[in-house]
């Protein structure tokens, strides 16, 4: 078996990667890999949790953009430091969302200046880049249509055009990078998963 690998999760919201990170467990259980640690972003620790909660729902005082990205800087340096640089040389790691979900977001999204989340990541020394990144790329309405009966949190309340600029600056850079994954999430379900068990059964293949 080849040395253990970091695998990441992305999309927009709606994409599906929750149930595919489930899947993902499900495979690794059926080739009997146990040393698995799935995480997610914003969160994965006590601490980097309550900044997830206040990122997400937070209500009642203006939240400005800035405040939004140091936060999620803040809960990213707490999962790297507690969870993924301590387990990485010995476990797999399965994370549901990364650092890739930042530029996306907040360059695409936001708008804010690439400069200052490069700053950003350097200052928080994240060296850590995944094996392999599958991104489920879906159209903002599917991804809308398939959220609508759920209570939606901050970001899920953003406009379809937000979604439309995370979602290009997605493909921006997965269609420049060898280790991102583009699975098209508006199939059905069955074959989303068929997609992703190549790209793992591939990954881990000896």
């Amino acid at each position: 078996m080849n040395k253990k690998k970091f695998i990441v999760v992305e999309g927009i919201d709606g994409s599906g990667k929750s149930t595919i990170c489930h899947y993902i467990m499900k495979l690794f259980n059926n080739l009997n890999i146990k040393n698995v640690i799935r995480t997610h972003e914003p969160g994965g620790t006590p601490i980097a949790e309550k900044l997830r909660n206040i990122i997400k729902f937070s209500k009642g005082e203006n939240f400005s953009y800035k405040t939004e990205l140091l936060l999620i800087y803040a809960a990213r340096l707490q999962l790297l430091d507690n969870v993924i640089r301590k387990n990485i040389d010995n476990n797999w790691i399965l994370s549901d969302r990364y650092d890739l979900s930042t530029f996306a977001y907040q360059i695409g999204g936001r708008n804010i200046n690439k400069k200052i989340i490069l700053f950003l990541q350097n200052f928080i020394n994240n060296n850590i880049k995944p094996n392999i990144t599958i991104y489920l790329d879906v159209n903002p309405i599917i991804s809308l249509q398939r959220r609508k009966f759920k209570t939606y949190d901050r970001i899920e309340k953003e406009s379809i055009n937000f979604f439309s600029r995370v979602r290009n600056y997605y493909l921006k850079i997965a269609n420049k990078s060898k280790t991102i994954k583009i699975v098209n999430a508006n199939n059905n379900l069955k074959n989303v998963k068929l997609s992703v068990k190549k790209i793992i059964y591939k990954l881990i293949s000896p």
